[in-house]
């Protein structure tokens, strides 16, 4: 279709599908115009010229009655290939003509023959359709946990403290399914589930989580915690506001828990009782260990790594980590996803720092 032509037939504003190539391309996309992503342009085509079309509509078993009759040179034997009678047959071929606009086979009582149009499309679409079917079927062993993936996203004390005999259990079910883990802190867990970049994850659980489905499992209190021998051993629990004279070391203000533990606390009417800071958890379990500190924590931490250290209620006021699982509102997530989802919840459910809900 030329420019000419184009203007002539129809307005400026109207759009048509170009398809980047010459004849070949041209009747790939009227065979598989569903599969190949085309390029859209205004009538105005200077970019495509002599290639532009207006998109068509055809049926995926029209095509592989095609690429049947290609294979047997038979209507009798084409048909029986697609399990379908030899009627049925011929209408799919005779619809795939009248979409493509030409004969793709040549009809004679002694043999079959195909057009030269026919043979370019089998051979542009044979291969394609192919690759078709292949992806369909990994779509469906991924769905039912034949192979594929799961990404989870998780809160780095919660993998480090209970992924291990889950990921034993989820293996047991799901053994050709690999885990992909972005263990990170609570608010890039949730990032990562908004994203898209996890099917879902195990986050602190925010007031509001706008487009996120949450399931409420555990709570995670905050401890103090310190070396065996200190003086507040010999406390059963000590109250925020005892804190301060023991110039305890608190994570970074940037930190997601830090940040909560800092509102409780404004919240009660009680000054901050924070001496030194650090970046990172290790560095807290560190100096707990040599003894160079005491530091408020979640009890989860404590599990991932401080099993010598000796540990305290925090009251007046308890403040807790809410630990859930969450997922996008619209996700519809897959058997191994769904699969792991439930052990998770099972595990933090009865995993014994946390406080079940």
């Amino acid at each position: 279709m030329t420019e000419m032509q184009m203007a002539s037939s129809s307005s400026a504003s109207a759009v048509h599908t170009c398809a980047p190539g010459g004849c070949v391309a041209n009747i790939l996309m009227m065979g598989m115009g569903h599969i190949l992503r085309t390029l859209t342009h205004p009538v105005n085509c200077r970019i495509f010229k002599n290639r532009c079309m207006p998109r068509m509509n055809y049926r995926i078993d029209d095509v592989r009655a095609l690429l049947a009759l290609h294979r047997s040179l038979s209507f009798v034997r084409g048909a029986q290939q697609l399990h379908i009678t030899q009627s049925a047959f011929s209408r799919r071929i005779a619809q795939l003509e009248v979409a493509v606009g030409g004969p793709l086979v040549e009809r004679s009582t002694r043999r079959v023959a195909f057009s030269a149009q026919g043979l370019e499309l089998v051979r542009a679409v044979g291969p394609l359709l192919a690759g078709l079917d292949e992806a369909m079927e990994e779509a469906a062993r991924c769905a039912r946990g034949a192979s594929g993936r799961v990404v989870v996203a998780c809160l780095t004390t919660v993998a480090y403290a209970l992924l291990p005999r889950v990921l034993d259990a989820f293996r047991r079910q799901y053994p050709q399914v690999r885990l992909h883990l972005r263990d990170d802190t609570g608010l890039r867990v949730t990032a990562a589930v908004q994203q898209r970049e996890a099917e879902f994850g195990i986050s602190v659980l925010a007031d509001t989580q706008a487009g996120l489905h949450a399931q409420h499992v555990a709570d995670d209190p905050y401890v103090l915690a310190f070396r065996r021998g200190h003086p507040l051993q010999a406390q059963a629990q000590v109250a925020w506001s005892e804190l301060a004279p023991w110039r305890p070391t608190a994570l970074h203000l940037t930190s997601a828990n830090r940040q909560q533990m800092d509102a409780a606390l404004a919240a009660a009417g009680i000054a901050l009782p924070w001496f030194d800071e650090v970046e990172h958890l290790s560095s807290m379990l560190g100096l707990l260990r040599n003894g160079s500190a005491i530091g408020v924590l979640p009890r989860l931490a404590l599990a991932a790594g401080g099993a010598e250290l000796e540990t305290r209620a925090l009251v007046r006021p308890a403040v807790v980590r809410r630990i859930g699982l969450i997922r996008r509102e619209e996700t519809e997530m897959g058997q191994p996803a769904q699969a792991l989802w439930t052990l998770l919840a099972a595990a933090l459910g009865t995993a014994s720092p946390l406080v079940r809900r």
